[in-house]
């Protein structure tokens, strides 16, 4: 028996969406999964399309009674990972949708049980679900995509060049819960950096070159109008949460580091995304559509 991975999809006023991000579920390779869908108080169809699919028993749906929005983002990802039952974790969000093989090509890499986090390429799409460009990580340290040694793939965060597509991750859920679960920060609402972060500092990473997700970039999206209100499209916040995590939590390994080099470097590059901000914004609204 194939282990069983417990897919965490997060979804607000995706009625558009989530059909293809279910179907994409529905349809893969591997059919040892269960998707747990939150919805956080959709004002559109969103909550009626996805109980046509609950026929389905893998499926299941908790509906908010009111909305939670971004900065509870961590008790969304939290309420459902307590339901969870699977050995793995991954994380659809409910305008994103996957390739076929993605479960199937992804599980294997835990078979290296020190691995702790997976994670690929991915590919930005339009609204329509187009492909925009690929993100790969092949001008990238293998090492440090591994993080190895631990926690090194904090070297790479710290550059805030560096991402790691929420779509493509798979997490081993027993390492998660023994950090808590999803983290946020109170400088950076969102789950992801502060929870990989955390997770550096236990074990290896798996980073597979291959097409695991597909992010659908929306006007709409709660990362769009996060960046958008950000003279710096997010990256100060970035620097804010990665910087103080290394330097508190991350102790001895800050100390092996060039911190006013890395600093430097750092001021350099979000001053080019505040010049850039505005048509970044308006480019970004372009490939939207």
């Amino acid at each position: 028996m194939k282990p069983l991975v417990s897919i965490i999809t997060p979804t607000y006023n995706h009625e558009k969406y989530i059909s293809q991000c279910i179907e994409s579920v529905i349809n893969q390779s591997c059919k040892n999964w269960e998707m747990i869908i939150i919805d956080d108080c959709s004002t559109d169809e969103t909550v009626k399309i996805v109980k046509k699919f609950l026929k389905d028993k893998q499926i299941k749906l908790i509906h908010h009674k009111t909305n939670w929005g971004i900065k509870r983002l961590k008790d969304s990802y939290n309420q459902a990972l307590k339901l969870a039952k699977g050995e793995f974790i991954a994380i659809l969000e409910g305008d994103d949708f996957w390739p076929k093989n993605k479960l199937k090509t992804q599980t294997k890499a835990f078979e290296d049980k020190n691995v702790v986090l997976s994670y690929g390429n991915w590919a930005m799409t339009n609204q329509s679900g187009k492909t925009i460009y690929v993100r790969d990580y092949k001008n990238f340290d293998k090492n440090l995509l591994e993080n190895q040694p631990k926690p090194s793939i904090l070297k790479l965060f710290l550059t805030l060049k560096f991402d790691i597509g929420s779509q493509t991750v798979m997490i081993r859920k027993n390492v998660l819960d023994r950090i808590g679960g999803f983290k946020n920060d109170k400088h950076y609402p969102f789950v992801d950096i502060p929870t990989y972060l955390h997770l550096a500092l236990k074990e290896k990473f798996a980073y597979l070159p291959y097409l695991l997700g597909y992010y659908r970039r929306t006007e709409n999206s709660s990362w769009f109008n996060f960046v958008s209100q950000s003279q710096t499209m997010g990256r100060e916040e970035m620097k804010n949460c990665i910087n103080n995590f290394v330097k508190t939590k991350a102790k001895g390994f800050s100390e092996t580091l060039n911190w006013q080099e890395i600093e430097r470097k750092q001021n350099q590059y979000l001053l080019k995304r505040k010049i850039l901000h505005l048509p970044s914004v308006i480019f970004n609204k372009f490939l939207a559509r």
